[in-house]
């Protein structure tokens, strides 16, 4: 029988535990933290189900097909595109442009912008860049308008979480918003816990120990998966790892209750890298993200805090009076390292390691977020399955 160990108990440390689990192997998964989950961790407050900032788990994406493949229940709603859902310019509403009657009609845009909106649509599904190509770079290209591009970044840093169009990579970027474009992206119920649940349960009925409040110590003799962040795995190898601007944002989330039905639901500024969304909508409870994208300059946590605030009342002047409660979170890691044009993510592979290979939102070339997580983690499982296979040989 063959013992593998798996380092780190978020999403993809969760995602290789099952990969690697089956009547001939014996995995060990260990978390430091006394609770599994790591950015994917869901808090309860006054009822609420609060995820580490807002999440959307893509449909076409490596992280629903697995999940589905494997059983794992998770239910959601789509992002709201109501008539209460909106663009933002210069402090102005105008409805969300969701379709070509929506884009006909918009005052947002003139004719030959609607045109050019209509054709940059239609370009994602199947679009490409060149080799290390910047997404500012691949605007230039396919983009004049200043309000078109605006309109297009916003898109990229909806479906990125980066505000940066000038170091992210083009490629990553449009299979990314493509995937979202066509596939949707989904809220999920009960927050992303209801995920690190059934990934848990999952591995406990192949055989997979899990121990948490537990640090890993130092490495042993057994094929293992890191899947932790970039610093931890340089600690625990001593093999330096690449470095990279990091995804980041600041987040107001908001519990409200009471609301008017024609509250605004969802409102995306295209002219600064502001975020508004409703995560839950019942009868008795409203959980609504305020977010600001995060560039790679570090910005003071009391000036971003009376920018979400204001942008709040902007949007839905009555917050203040139906708020339960606030939690602000200044500086949130989406992404330890992001993908750029010229720092590719390393692979499963990088440490050059025989037993250990890395796992994690900032490794693998595929997808990017959740999606990234997942698909380095099954790289990384079937790497070392191979290694096991070929040692017996």
């Amino acid at each position: 029988m063959q013992s593998y160990t798996v380092i780190g108990g978020g999403l993809a440390g969760l995602t290789a535990a099952n990969a690697l689990a089956g009547p001939d192997s014996k995995v060990t998964l260990i978390e430091q933290s006394t609770q599994l989950g790591g950015r994917a961790r869901t808090s309860r407050e006054h009822g609420y189900s609060i995820n580490l900032g807002p999440h959307a788990l893509y449909l076409g994406g490596r992280a629903a097909q697995t999940f589905r493949e494997w059983n794992i229940p998770f239910t959601g709603k789509f992002p709201p595109t109501s008539a209460n859902a909106f663009h933002v310019r210069e402090d102005k509403l105008y409805p969300m442009v969701r379709n070509l009657p929506g884009l006909l009609t918009t005052r947002l845009f003139n004719p030959r912008e609607k045109f050019e909106v209509a054709n940059l649509l239609s370009l994602f599904p199947s679009a490409g860049a060149e080799p290390n190509e910047t997404m500012s770079s691949w605007l230039d290209r396919k983009v004049s308008a200043p309000r078109v591009r605006d309109f297009a970044a916003t898109l990229v840093r909806i479906a990125t979480f980066c505000p940066e169009p000038d170091i992210l990579d083009a490629e990553v970027a449009i299979r990314q918003i493509a995937s979202a474009l066509k596939h949707n992206v989904l809220y999920i119920d009960g927050g992303w816990q209801t995920l690190v649940d059934g990934l848990a349960e999952r591995a406990r009925s192949l055989g997979v120990e899990i121990r948490c409040g537990e640090s890993a110590g130092t490495l042993g003799r057994t094929r293992t998966v890191l899947a932790t962040g970039p610093e931890a795995v340089q600690n625990l190898t001593g093999v330096p790892v690449p470095k990279g601007p990091a995804l980041r944002m600041a987040t107001l989330d908001l519990g409200l209750a009471d609301m008017p039905d024609k509250t605004p639901v969802t409102a995306f500024a295209l002219d600064r890298p502001l975020y508004f969304s409703t995560h839950s909508n019942s009868s008795n409870h409203r959980l609504v993200h305020v977010a600001k994208y995060l560039g790679s300059t570090a910005q003071d946590p009391r000036t971003v805090r009376a920018e979400l605030e204001e942008y709040a009342t902007l949007v839905m002047p009555a917050w203040k009076q139906h708020t339960e409660f606030v939690r602000f979170l200044p500086d949130l890691t989406v992404a330890p390292i992001m993908p750029t044009a010229t720092t590719k993510r390393p692979p499963a592979s990088f440490l050059n390691l025989e037993n250990v290979a890395i796992a994690g939102d900032w490794a693998g070339p595929e997808g990017m977020l959740a999606d990234a997580a997942v698909a380095s983690a099954l790289e990384a499982a079937a790497l070392l399955q191979r290694r096991t296979t070929a040692a017996a040989a």
